[in-house]
């Protein structure tokens, strides 16, 4: 759909160049693409035209007469339209895009109302919303009125079916403006509102076309998609059932009502499933709720969901989405605070949770969430510092105090997070059996948490299993082989079976690992991870430490020599 050649007055040699040889109109200004090939069309009328050429049954039954499925093809010249880069917007083409814009055309309701309007295609849209333009300073005369307003509402319907929403609007507002009284005005007017998703305009327009006429089914119909988009799904079908009261046998009203109704019921089967344990069974709900709405209350219902199976990255995505589009939404805040802390990003989750309590400070949720993570951060705080004073004890109740606290799912980064640093305060306990089983819940809960395969081979080459402790550095080594530092680390531990005096270089080796996970020694600066990294690059540090005869097999480590024949370089 595009503006009529019949009103276009520029000369046709130049016109000839933005016609759309789909509709066989001046392209919509605003709404006009390009091709790679150098060619002007409507944005929806190629986008119609390439969705015909891709659809499925037409590539298969090309493919039942033996031609070749070459995909959407330009209408013009027949060149390929597949690919990124393809179609563009004019306006990528300034001089076109100004050129288009400098057309002259006549007022497209000068039919009905004998506007003499003449001007820009650019000025089209502004001129038919601005009274004194459009009938040179007078109002509607009551005579012709509704004559006008329908002539405003044929061009809303236009804008509309090019996807030019917000010009729609316009027009239908000016067709109002013009005739108050007629329902199918705010009914369309409402179907705008809904597709540049402002819900609440399209409920308030369809209640009052509904006022208008009470048998205006589209009316009815529009009501329930905008509640369900404001999350209010009880309410959409309360509003459907009063309306197959009133316009009984209305098959749009009946189906739409067996749609809410299967919203509806995947909604409450997700949030019982959330609610009783089965976080998988209820993001399957949420998931179906999700395609047939992208409304707030299923979006959360997928973020919550996905919390409770440890998967923040994707609820933290999900949740920002909706904070974008509804700021004032507290379940939003909330959920999105709860992920961040399990993500052990305590400052931002914190602070996402106050911001849902100051939007409602009676939010249950938010409330208890806010109390739970704050004594969870505090001790898990406490136990850093303990252990960073080696009060290994202290680290190890503190530990076990921000677990009980933030009652986190299992699978999450948090939990495999502290467990891990419990379990390497139980291992400078020598507490080995107690540190294996955290580490063991660590692993089921992340297994690709390494912090817990460290500590657990190191505690299993205390408990005089060096075959173990090689075994699970080699399930870690098999789902990283890039990593530099394990692979070392997990040869190191299988030479030791050649060389028994290389043991206490691997438990020098693996402490200094394992004390990746709590802060340094009061007053030691360097850190870690520094001395991590200078053992490992320079292997004579080992050497000096387990004795002359164990450098040849530090040397074969870092060079990745094989145990066969690191044993002949002694």
């Amino acid at each position: 759909m595009g503006f009529p050649l019949s009103d276009v007055l520029t000369d046709e040699s130049i016109v000839s160049e933005f016609t759309c040889k789909i509709c066989c109109n001046l392209v919509e200004y605003g709404h006009a693409v390009h091709t790679s090939c150098s060619h002007v069309f409507c944005e929806k009328c190629l986008a119609d035209w390439v969705a015909r050429s891709s659809d499925p049954d037409i590539l298969a039954e090309a493919a039942l007469n033996g031609e070749q499925a070459r995909g959407p093809r330009c209408p013009t010249c027949n060149a390929g339209l597949a690919g990124e880069g393809k179609v563009a917007p004019l306006q990528t083409q300034p001089l076109a895009w100004r050129l288009l814009g400098r057309v002259q055309v006549r007022c497209p309701l000068h039919d009905s109302t004998s506007c003499g309007w003449r001007g820009d295609l650019s000025e089209v849209s502004a001129h038919l919303t601005n009274s004194e333009s459009h009938l040179k300073g007078q109002d509607y005369a009551p005579s012709n009125a509704q004559e006008n307003a329908e002539a405003l509402k044929n061009q809303g319907n236009a804008k509309f079916t090019a996807h030019a929403y917000r010009e729609a609007i316009q027009l239908y507002s000016k067709a109002i403006s013009a005739a108050p009284g007629v329902a199918s005005y705010y009914g369309n007017r409402a179907a705008a509102w809904l597709m540049v998703g402002a819900a609440k305009e399209c409920a308030t327009d369809c209640r009052r076309a509904i006022q208008l006429d009470s048998g205006y089914v589209k009316g009815y119909v529009r009501l329930a998609k905008a509640l369900i988009e404001l999350s209010d799904v009880d309410a959409a079908e309360e509003s459907l059932r009063s309306a197959s009261t009133r316009c009984p046998g209305k098959k749009e009203i009946e189906e739409e009502l067996q749609r809410v109704r299967v919203l509806s019921a995947h909604l409450a089967e997700g949030e019982r499933a959330l609610s009783g344990g089965e976080p998988a069974r209820a993001l399957e709900m949420y998931a179906a709720a999700l395609k047939m709405t992208q409304c707030a209350a299923v979006q959360l219902g997928c973020a919550r969901a996905e919390i409770a199976l440890g998967r923040c990255d994707g609820a933290m995505r999900t949740t920002a989405a909706v904070i974008r589009a509804e700021p004032g939404n507290v379940r939003a805040y909330a959920a999105r605070g709860h992920a961040l802390c399990l993500k052990l990003d305590f400052d931002q989750g914190m602070k996402h949770v106050r911001e849902g309590l100051r939007l409602d400070p009676d939010h249950a949720e938010c409330a208890s969430l806010f109390r739970r993570m704050k004594r969870a951060g505090a001790a898990l705080d406490r136990g850093r510092t303990a252990a960073g004073t080696r009060d290994f004890e202290a680290a190890a109740i503190a530990f076990t105090e921000s677990l009980d606290a933030a009652q986190a799912p299992t699978h999450s980064p948090f939990t495999a997070a502290v467990l891990a640093q419990r379990a390497n305060a139980r291992l400078r306990l020598k507490e080995y059996d107690a540190a294996l089983v955290d580490c063991a819940a660590a692993i089921a809960s992340q297994e690709d948490h390494k912090p817990a395969y460290f500590t657990q081979s190191t505690a299993l080459l205390h408990l005089g299993k060096p075959q173990e402790a090689a075994d699970s550095l080699k399930v870690l080594l098999e789902m990283d082989p890039g990593d530099e530092t394990v692979r070392c680390v997990s040869f190191l531990f299988s030479f030791s079976f050649y060389h028994p005096l290389n043991i206490r270089a691997i438990r020098l080796t693996s402490r200094v690992f394992c004390s990746s996970q709590a802060a340094p020694r009061e007053g030691d600066v360097r850190g870690s991870k520094v001395k991590t990294s200078g053992l490992l690059r320079h292997p004579r540090h080992l050497a000096r430490r387990v004795g002359a005869r164990g450098e040849a097999g530090v040397q074969a480590t870092v060079h990745g020599v094989a145990p066969r024949q690191a044993r002949q370089l002694e």
